[in-house]
């Protein structure tokens, strides 16, 4: 199956699988509560096709986690951060301490100011 916007979607599967084991779920048990048949869901889980929008949702939903979750979108947002925080550290390389001081300062600042919005 082709790539589709950057999901692989045979890890998705196995993601889909896991999630539904650890929810306690047989595949013929989800293929009842979403309406497919027990081929569909092993199709999924195998990589073979995708399930539509509503049935992952619906998914997630019974499995207790996020689409996100089942669409492996944690690991890209991690891959982000992770650039976030590199181009930071480049951003202040070779400043002065005291520059540094003032920057932790703001961060703190930020880090209050949200913390008084919850």
């Amino acid at each position: 199956m082709p790539e589709d916007r950057g999901y692989k979607w045979r890890e998705s599967g196995a993601r889909i699988r896991e999630a539904r084991t650890r929810a306690g779920l047989t595949q013929r048990e989800v293929s009842e509560l979403l309406g497919v048949s027990p081929h569909a869901v092993w199709c999924w889980e195998a990589g073979k096709t995708k399930p539509s929008a509503e049935h992952l949702v619906e998914l997630a939903s019974r499995c207790q986690v996020s689409t996100d979750s089942l669409l492996g979108r944690e690991v890209v947002e991690a891959e982000l951060l992770d650039e976030a925080e590199a181009s930071f550290r480049n951003s202040v390389a070779g400043l002065p301490l005291e520059d540094l001081k003032e920057i932790q300062d703001f961060i703190n600042f930020v880090r209050e100011q949200r913390r008084r919005k919850k």
